[in-house]
């Protein structure tokens, strides 16, 4: 069966200046500015990377540049790069599920240090190198609040802060379909489940992930969007699929021993 979501990723940049105190530096009260708030493409070198399980190194290092051509999917390189950072000053993890659509979504901030980025930058990326040749997993060009093609200055003086928030859009709606085991066909039902939480057994930017590490089989009937299937559970074991490159599917084979999951009534649903 075949379960399809979508996936979006966004920029913010932020310059602010810092001082050094007793404590160490400190942010200056009234210095931070938001420069630009914009949405990325996710190239196809992007796309397979979630593909091929890797979504959570996947936008990593942060690239900046002076470049000024049209984002493309194809893209495999910065225009113009000029800077890299990979330490991360934050690494958060979110669900929206109050207002449609829900979404879970982590967010990741590089801190540029004083000097590092400083100059005229027109384009950002995300990628899994310092090198973003062959690794860039996001590129867009810095955008005015009217979404034209832009830059921002950033100062010798000024620290920068990028922010990237990777979300994953889960279908809310039923997948139905047929399988046919040992000759007999079956209907099923294929729903999201715990889609309103953003964490490893719920909705995770690991799942399907390295390892696909929540498979059970459940006696009882399929659970709502927010829930798990009802009844008694029993553990399978998962093995991920090779991932066949540019097909954009991820896919996993689960297992149960024959003494597992033999419940008086049969199987009647499976959390993945």
């Amino acid at each position: 069966m075949n379960l399809c979501n979508r996936v979006r990723g966004f920029y913010t940049l932020e310059t602010y200046r810092a001082e050094k105190t007793e404590d160490g530096l400190r942010e200056i009260p009234g210095s931070r500015s938001r420069r630009a708030e914009f949405e990325n493409l996710i190239t196809d070198l992007g796309l397979n990377r979630l593909g091929d399980r890797s979504p959570a190194s996947s936008a990593y290092f942060c690239y900046v540049g002076s470049g000024s051509s049209a984002p493309a999917q194809t893209d495999t390189d910065m225009d113009n790069f000029i800077a890299v950072h990979s330490v991360l000053q934050s690494d958060t993890r979110s669900a929206q599920a109050s207002i449609d659509p829900w979404y879970l979504s982590t967010q990741k901030v590089n801190r540029f240090n004083q000097g590092v980025a400083a100059g005229n930058l027109s384009e950002v990326g995300m990628g899994w190198d310092s090198n973003p040749s062959g690794a860039l997993f996001s590129r867009a060009l810095i955008q005015d609040a009217d979404g034209n093609p832009s830059s921002i200055t950033v100062l010798d003086d000024e620290y920068l802060d990028v922010t990237y928030e990777l979300r994953i859009y889960p279908n809310l709606g039923d997948f139905t379909g047929t399988i046919t085991i040992d000759g007999v066909d079956y209907n099923y039902t294929a729903r999201a489940c715990r889609a309103n939480t953003a964490a490893p057994g719920a909705w995770d930017f690991d799942f399907p992930g390295n390892n696909g590490a929540y498979s059970y089989a459940y006696a009882g009937e399929i659970g709502d969007v927010s829930g798990y299937p009802a009844g008694t559970n029993a553990g399978g074991t998962p093995a991920l699929v090779t991932y066949n490159y540019g097909s954009l599917r991820a896919s996993v084979q689960l297992t149960w021993a024959l003494n597992s999951a033999n419940f008086s009534d049969g199987v009647r649903s499976v959390a993945l």
